[in-house]
C-alpha cells in the first residue's frame, strides 16, 4: 500500500499539469497502444496497461512492464462580453461579440497559455499460475486545465479592471484566470480464469487528484459562494480516495473473437478543503462511475478490428453536474435568480441552498456522456504493428450553461489517431510504441448567459505519446 501511494505521489510530481482530457475530462484510452487505436482496450490484451481498461485483460498479458509518456498540446481560446455596446455578428450565434479583422475576438478574449503538458503512465503484470495473474498500474484518468492571462470573467471591473465589495478587492480582468485539475488512478488488479476462455478481473482503484483555481473573484464579489475564503486563489489542494473496477473477458471462435465488459464504481475522494466554497458538497469532487463493452475481431492472421462503447456518469458528481449559470428559461440558473435569490440570501457568506459550495450548489451542468471507439490493428511484419483509430463522444457541456465551462471547455468530440509498435526480440522481448492523436476543433457560442451575458470558446488538441515495454 505504501509503495502504491509513493507511486501516485511521484507521478503527481512528474506531471506538471494535465490538459482537458478529450472525452469530457477523461482520457481517450490507457497507454500509448490504446491511444493509437482510438482508445479501444476493453477486449484487447495489448500490454500491462490494459488492466486499467479491464482487469480481466491480465490473463494472457504475461510478465511484462510498460512505461509511457504522453505530450498534450491544447489550443484554447475563450471570450465573454457584455450585452450592450458590441455589434452582433452576422450568424446571430455570438449575440454581440466583436470579431476583429484578423478573425479573433477583439473584446474580452483570451487565449490559454501552458500549451504543453507531459503525462507519464506505468504498469506491471505477473502471472501467479495458469489461471491467476496480478498487476499494478499508475495512469492518468483525466483532468482539465486553463490559464488565461486576460480574465474573461473580469469585464465588470470598469476602467481600472478591479472588482471590489466594500474594502475587499477581488481582482479584475488584469488578473490571471484558470483552473488546474489532475486525476490519477493506481489500480491494483487480479484476474482469474474461471473456465477456459472466460476470465473475471477486479481492481482496487486507488486515486489521487490535485486542484487549484485562480481569478474567480468576480463570483466572490457577487455574493454567491457559501465561503468566500475557500473559493479561489488558495494554491494547490490534494484529494485521495478509492473505488473498484470489475471486468470480464471471453474468447470465442478459436480465439478469433474477444468480448469484454467492465464497470467502475464511483471513486470516492476526500474533499478539497481549500475550495469548499467553490465545489458542491463543501469541496467534494469524486471521480464518476463509468462502464463499457468491447469487442475485438481477428479478421485475418494479421488484421484485428476492435470497437468499444463506454458511458461516463458525470451526473453522479454534483460538483460537475449541478446546474450552473445559464440563460433565461434554460436548464441552468438564470441571472435574476442568481442575483435576487442566491446573492440576496446572505451576501458574501450566502446560506442559499444553491450557493457555491452548498450540497445543491451550482456546478458545471455537465451531462452523462457516451463514447464510441474504433480501432484497427495490423501486423505489417513479425516485428512491426500499425494502428489507426477514431473516437467520438458528444460533448457533456450544455450550450445554455456555458459560463463555468469556459474554465473547462471539455467540448471536443472527434478524435483521429495512428500509432505503431516495433518489437526487438531476444533473450528479453523489448518494444517501442508511438501514437499521435488529432482532436478536431470544436467551437461553442451562446448568448444571454448569466453573469457574463455571452460566452464563446473553442479548442483543438494534438496528442503525442511514446512508450517502452519489456516482456520476460
Amino acid at each position: 500500500m505504501l509503495k502504491t501511494k509513493l507511486s501516485i505521489a511521484l507521478t503527481l510530481v512528474l506531471a506538471p499539469g494535465l490538459v482537458h482530457a478529450t472525452n469530457g475530462y477523461f482520457l481517450p484510452g490507457f497507454g500509448v497502444k490504446s491511444q493509437g487505436a482510438g482508445g479501444v482496450g476493453i477486449a484487447l490484451q495489448a500490454d500491462s496497461l490494459s488492466q486499467a481498461a479491464n482487469p480481466a485483460n491480465l490473463i494472457g498479458t504475461g510478465m511484462r512492464g510498460d512505461l509511457g509518456m504522453t505530450l498534450f498540446n491544447p489550443e484554447r481560446l475563450s471570450a465573454t462580453g457584455a450585452a450592450t455596446g458590441l455589434p452582433a455578428d452576422p450568424d446571430g450565434l455570438a449575440g454581440g461579440f466583436n470579431f476583429g479583422t484578423a478573425g479573433q475576438l477583439a473584446t474580452g478574449a483570451s487565449q490559454s497559455g501552458n500549451r504543453l503538458y507531459l503525462m507519464p503512465d506505468m504498469a506491471f503484470s505477473m502471472p501467479l499460475s495458469e489461471k491467476v495473474s496480478v498487476g499494478l498500474a499508475v495512469v492518468g484518468n483525466g483532468g482539465m486545465n486553463t490559464t488565461y492571462k486576460e480574465n474573461i470573467f473580469g469585464l465588470g471591473g470598469g476602467a481600472s479592471g478591479e472588482i471590489s465589495t466594500g474594502t475587499a478587492k477581488w481582482g479584475g480582468r488584469r488578473d490571471a484566470l484558470g483552473i488546474d485539475l489532475m486525476q490519477l488512478l493506481a489500480p491494483v488488479s487480479v484476474a482469474y480464469q474461471v473456465v477456459p476462455d472466460h476470465t473475471l478481473g477486479v481492481s482496487l482503484n486507488l486515486a489521487a487528484q490535485r486542484f487549484k483555481a485562480k481569478g474567480l473573484g468576480q463570483f466572490v464579489s457577487f455574493g454567491i459562494t457559501s465561503d468566500n475564503k475557500h473559493m479561489t486563489n488558495n494554491g494547490y489542494d490534494y484529494s485521495y480516495g478509492g473505488g473498484v473496477r470489475l471486468g470480464w473477458l471471453g474468447k470465442f471462435a478459436d480465439d478469433r473473437v474477444s468480448v469484454g465488459a467492465t464497470w467502475a464504481s464511483k471513486t470516492y475522494m476526500t474533499e478539497f478543503d481549500k475550495y469548499k466554497g467553490l465545489f458542491a458538497e463543501q469541496g467534494d469532487f469524486d471521480i464518476p462511475e463509468n462502464y463499457g463493452l468491447g469487442i475485438a475481431i481477428k479478421a485475418t492472421d494479421r488484421l484485428t478490428a476492435a470497437f468499444d462503447v463506454t458511458r461516463i456518469i458525470y451526473s453522479g458528481v454534483k460538483a460537475v453536474s449541478n446546474p450552473g449559470p445559464g440563460i433565461d428559461g434554460g436548464s441552468g440558473v438564470a441571472q435574476d435568480f442568481i442575483l435576487n435569490e442566491i446573492a440576496a440570501a446572505g451576501g458574501n457568506n450566502s446560506t442559499h441552498p444553491m450557493a457555491l459550495g452548498q450540497d445543491d450548489g451550482m456546478g458545471f451542468g455537465w451531462q452523462d456522456m457516451t463514447v464510441y471507439k474504433l480501432g484497427v490493428i495490423y501486423d505489417a511484419t513479425d516485428r512491426l504493428t500499425l494502428r489507426a483509430g477514431y473516437n467520438y463522444g458528444r460533448m457533456p457541456v450544455r450550450i445554455d450553461q456555458a459560463v463555468f465551462s469556459a474554465l473547462a471547455p471539455g467540448v471536443t468530440e472527434h478524435h483521429y489517431s495512428a500509432g505503431f509498435t516495433y518489437q526487438m526480440k531476444g533473450e528479453l522481448d523489448w518494444e517501442i510504441s508511438g501514437a499521435y492523436m488529432y482532436v478536431a476543433n470544436k467551437e461553442v457560442r451562446s448568448n444571454q448567459q448569466a453573469v457574463v451575458d455571452q460566452v464563446w470558446y473553442k479548442m483543438h488538441q494534438h496528442v503525442l505519446g511514446i512508450g517502452l515495454g519489456i516482456k520476460y
